[in-house]
């Protein structure tokens, strides 16, 4: 933010508009892309939104002024919503995650990415403007959607409706007419809104899932300013102190293997023995448990965030922050994609996609300013007292979801 500010004389807040543009892109391509793929396959999603992606990456990055960014980040985040959906969707066409181990690893790989993206960028970002401009930040990007480029147009088709459709027309001649095309975008386009609405399940995930990410969002923010401005670290310090939250993270990854092994792969093999069937319900004791250590983090990062206080103290509190995040947003989505068929997961994913980026979009803007008027203590804990009132909501899945389940129109579907 410092470099666009310098560069085109606007205020903290404005420069973060960019952030934000970036985050609501991500939520609303999230539908679009899904549609599309579950129309057209997943295959050629990816062939054409990654080159756009890298396209409007190095728009942003050659920008002259601070309104081209803005649009550029925008544009950038609609197209590289895939990665975030279809991605998914793909695991589950291979994999059937409730019965296949090799599935569910794939898919908390899949979803750990994701959010190790958030948490590494700001170091990334750090050691590349201690040494270079702010447009260095988008030349890396554009490098890495390089990269994911050529992937894209190596990957087969995995969508088993659309394999199924392609043989069709090879061999028999059979060719989708374009009303019956625009009635399926429109299905496929409407199905992740529905969901949120219909499903009793997936508005109370995805309302977690929206705040948790608002609230890393502010997090980030504080954390910056708590570091740049009691501390008085330099760029690349400030940077190096989301060390603890990539640990963290990596952390929640053998635990999340630990839960699952004692209470979701045991029982599995019981009940594939006995003929029946283990509850999804298993999945939740990660988010569980990461429901109560994630206000304690916040809480601990604002009351130990004071210049008499050494600096190690708050940043170690990143590292439960971490743990935290990985264990409720990756569990979370693991838990829904076992009772989800291959055919609704990617529209389950853009439904939880759609409504953790678009409403966490508004909150890089506000953050500042509530620091502001509310001193970096209190503005920290708001957060963490935001956490406490998600606590009960994945104890009520777990609680509740066998009979949430049977009202579903889509397993039942």
């Amino acid at each position: 933010m410092p470099g666009v500010m310098t560069s085109f004389g606007t205020s903290k807040t404005l420069a973060t508009i960019p952030i934000s543009c970036y985050s609501a892109g991500l939520g609303i391509g999230a539908l679009f892309s899904t549609a599309f793929s579950e129309v057209f396959g997943r295959r050629i999603v990816y062939r054409v939104t990654a080159p756009l992606a890298l396209v409007f990456t190095l728009l942003g990055g050659c920008a002259t002024n601070f309104g081209t960014v803005a649009i550029a980040r925008a544009l950038a985040g609609l197209f590289a919503s895939p990665c975030l959906t279809v991605g998914g969707g793909i695991i589950s066409d291979v994999w059937n995650i409730s019965l296949e181990k090799t599935g569910t690893i794939f898919a908390a790989l899949f979803v750990l990415f994701v959010v190790a993206g958030t948490q590494t960028g700001p170091m990334a970002s750090a050691a590349i403007i201690t040494n270079h401009s702010w447009r260095w930040e988008f030349w890396v990007s554009a490098i890495l959607f390089g990269g994911s480029t050529i992937i894209a147009y190596l990957l087969p088709e995995t969508y088993q409706p659309q394999i199924l459709r392609q043989r069709a027309e090879a061999r028999m001649g059979l060719i989708t007419t374009r009303a019956t095309l625009t009635r399926l975008v429109l299905t496929s386009l409407g199905r992740p809104l529905h969901m949120l609405l219909v499903e009793p399940t997936v508005f109370p995930t995805g309302l977690v899932m929206a705040i948790t990410q608002s609230v890393v969002f502010s997090y980030f923010v504080s954390y910056a300013t708590l570091f740049q401005k009691i501390y008085h670290h330099s760029p690349y310090a400030v940077g190096m102190a989301f060390c603890p939250l990539i640990i963290g993270s990596i952390t929640a990854i053998p635990t999340i293997a630990i839960f699952d092994q004692l209470f979701y792969r045991k029982p599995r093999i019981e009940a594939i023995r006995t003929g029946t069937k283990v509850a999804p319900e298993k999945r939740l004791y990660p988010a569980m448990l990461g429901s109560i250590t994630l206000p304690i983090s916040l809480f601990w990062l604002a009351w130990t965030g004071r210049a008499d206080i050494p600096s190690i103290i708050p940043i170690l509190s990143g590292g439960l922050f971490g743990f935290s995040f990985v264990l409720t947003m990756l569990c979370l989505p693991v838990y829904h994609s076992d009772f989800y068929t291959a055919h609704y997961s990617a529209s389950m994913l853009a439904a939880l996609t759609f409504m953790r980026f678009f409403i966490s979009a508004s909150f890089p803007l506000i953050t500042p300013t509530i620091l502001d008027k509310l001193g970096f203590t209190w503005a920290t804990s708001m957060l963490g007292f935001i956490t406490v009132a998600l606590i009960p909501i994945p104890w009520i899945l777990y609680r509740f979801g066998p009979y949430l389940r049977t009202k579903s129109r889509y397993i039942q579907a």
